[in-house]
């Protein structure tokens, strides 16, 4: 089959908290098959009509009329092509990723099997975790347990809460949290970037009395000697990945030492196999992993994908804000004993209904 059409799709979304901005790639191919794919720069997509250009005015070109039978050499092209004047990491490498997990969904549609099932199924459902984005400063425990409250109904044993500038009403909002959940739920944190090594240092010792299961990115990302220090400092676990735009990145990370939990993300990282293979080699290294999720429908199945076909993997994140998004497949309802069904449809095994993309598009 040969690549026929591949269009760009920003999109203009309304969650349960706010509107965000997303973004869609459809490829179709000659024999008329259809693919989606989805991008993330970790917080849905910040400039999804710079994506858009970049798909139109760079890829598109590259692939229109190409054969596709696997995906990893065409985008090896595209990469090889394009690499000097788009680079690798940011706005490039998250459109990249989801022009790839669009291929990975025609390729697998074509086969007639899911995209895991391909790769090597290994669960059907996968644990998942609360991400709750309001900062533990912005009201009491009590607030915050109530706005967890039905996800921890449906059988849901950790969440992940936000650290705040003002980290110390954070941590002590955290301790009374931590009290109501009781030890059996875990909690992970996250420092969204925030912090400079001295707060984060301070910040992770009281994380730690606290009990708390990771700390996440409390220092940006591209930081690393000052990641690889605060890790050697702190007592509580590290996480980073979700700015992962490479296996390349991952690998390198690891081998600094700069964290013990794993992040991989399909939309950002390069791909469904892009993911799988940060999580393989996060595994291999004795990381924990957990995919990271923030963005749409598509994603959610990408990564519940990589989720499904990836030993190492032991939970997955479940931004719970964006269920009016993901509903009904991986919303709230679709959450059974703390876990998401993986599809098992063709392809990525998920439908966006006719005129969705188009009627959600964001003008330029």
């Amino acid at each position: 089959m040969k690549i026929e059409r591949i269009e760009s799709f920003p999109l203009l979304l309304t969650t349960a908290q706010q509107t965000m901005t997303f973004f869609v790639v459809r490829v179709t191919t000659d024999d008329g098959l259809v693919g989606h794919g989805e991008a993330c720069d970790s917080f849905g997509v910040s400039h999804p009509t710079v994506l858009a250009a970049i798909v139109d005015d760079a890829f598109a070109p590259l692939l229109r009329g190409a054969e596709l039978t696997a995906v990893e050499p065409l985008l090896d092209g595209v990469h090889r092509t394009t690499r000097r004047a788009l680079g690798d990491r940011g706005v490039a490498g998250q459109a990249r990723s989801a022009l790839a997990i669009a291929l990975t969904d025609l390729v697998a549609q074509a086969a007639g099997r899911s995209v895991s099932d391909l790769a090597g199924r290994v669960r059907d459902s996968i644990r998942v975790y609360v991400g709750s984005s309001p900062f533990l400063e912005s009201g009491p425990a009590a607030e915050h347990l109530d706005r967890l409250a039905p996800l921890l109904e449906r059988g849901i044993d950790m969440v992940k809460m936000r650290v705040g500038l003002d980290w110390r009403r954070a941590t002590d909002v955290l301790a009374d949290l931590r009290g109501l959940l009781g030890d059996d739920v875990e909690i992970a944190v996250d420092g969204s970037e925030f912090f400079t090594l001295p707060q984060a240092v301070a910040i992770a010792e009281r994380l730690h009395d606290v009990g708390v299961t990771w700390f996440e990115e409390p220092l940006p990302h591209d930081q690393h000697e000052a990641i690889a220090r605060l890790a050697d400092r702190v007592a509580v676990p590290l996480a980073y990945g979700e700015h992962f735009s490479s296996p390349d990145a991952a690998l390198s990370a690891l081998v600094a030492g700069e964290m013990t939990v794993v992040q991989p993300d399909a939309s950002i990282a390069g791909g469904i196999e892009a993911a799988r293979s940060i999580a393989r080699t996060a595994g291999e290294r004795g990381a924990r992993v957990a995919c990271h999720h923030h963005a749409g429908l598509v994603s959610a199945a990408a990564n519940l994908h990589v989720a499904a076909s990836s030993p190492a993997v032991d939970v997955f994140e479940f931004p719970f804000h964006l269920d009016p998004l993901l509903a009904p497949g991986f919303g709230i309802d679709a959450v059974v004993d703390g876990a998401l069904p993986v599809p098992t449809g063709p392809g990525l095994g998920v439908t966006l209904e006719p005129g969705w993309l188009a009627a959600h598009r964001l003008g330029r």
